[in-house]
């Protein structure tokens, strides 16, 4: 079931066989004979792609539940010492910080515990716990109610105005707007932060009212801090991250518009995660 639930999540037998560690000829037989078994196809072949049949898609979530119960009647019967295996899917930055928070608090229970991180966009976050592929997701956004979905806020997150020690603006206690949008920006292409609202850049800011002279635009995190911490350029980050990077925040003034983030906990159903403190 775990072979199975490999090929599951990648589609790929050479991909999945890396991830488990085992050989692809010894995955692809294990996959035929668990069909043989069950006198069903879990897989359709397309050109030199493979996807899930509908029966593969009622054993993926059936294999899920199968694989969690196993672990949480492991860690009912082992407590502490039980050593399980949890994955959690979100936006790159949510997992860097909510995530690792998260994942203190479950090792203080079960030190044993190793985590596995699926960064991706909220979207697909939601759909790998409906289909069982990962244990839980972190979002930011609305959980859609025909999802059947649980969720849990686990924080906030305020969006501010940051500059690096080296940047012209480090000492100013205030700055207009006007004045703000003269100077260089960083930005993302993609919401590396999570969902945000509407109206709003992947960054959070309103660029449709205020208009930023972007001078970079990236889609990795790693580039967006060295930019802003350098001092090349004035940055609208969540506070968690301001702070954790030293930053100088910066109040500005005549702009009425602030991103505001929820964090939320989602699991597809909290009963069946007998570790998870849902409380």
């Amino acid at each position: 079931m775990r072979y199975f639930l490999g090929v599951a999540r990648t589609e790929n037998i050479h991909r999945a066989a890396d991830e488990l560690h085992v050989s692809a000829g010894s995955l692809s037989k294990a996959i035929s004979r668990l069909e043989e078994e069950l006198s069903v196809k879990l897989f359709s072949r397309e050109g030199r792609n493979i996807k899930l049949t509908e029966n593969g898609r009622l054993l993926q979530i059936r294999a899920s539940q199968m694989i969690q119960l196993e672990e949480s009647t492991k860690i009912e019967l082992a407590g502490a010492l039980g050593k399980m295996q949890v994955q959690m899917a979100g936006s790159e930055m949510v997992l860097a910080h909510w995530g690792l928070q998260f994942t203190q608090m479950v090792k203080d229970a079960f030190p044993l515990t190793q985590f596995e991180f699926q960064a991706t966009d909220e979207k697909s976050a939601l759909e790998q716990v409906e289909r069982g592929e990962v244990h839980l997701a972190l979002t930011t956004g609305d959980i859609p109610t025909a999802s059947g979905l649980s969720s849990k806020i686990l924080g906030e997150t305020t969006f501010k105005t940051y500059v690096g020690r080296g940047h012209q603006l480090q000492k100013r206690k205030e700055v207009p707007v006007a004045e703000l949008l003269t100077h260089a920006f960083v930005s993302l292409n993609r919401p590396l932060f999570g969902k945000v609202g509407v109206g709003q850049s992947p960054d959070g800011w309103r660029d449709d009212k205020f208009p930023r002279r972007i001078d970079y635009l990236t889609s990795g995190q790693k580039i967006l801090e060295e930019v802003v911490a350098s001092g090349l350029a004035v940055a609208y980050l969540p506070d968690y991250l301001g702070i954790a990077l030293g930053l100088v925040a910066i109040q500005v003034t005549g702009c009425p518009f602030v991103c505001r983030q929820k964090i939320k906990l989602v699991v597809r159903n909290p009963r069946d995660l007998s570790w998870l403190d849902w409380s």
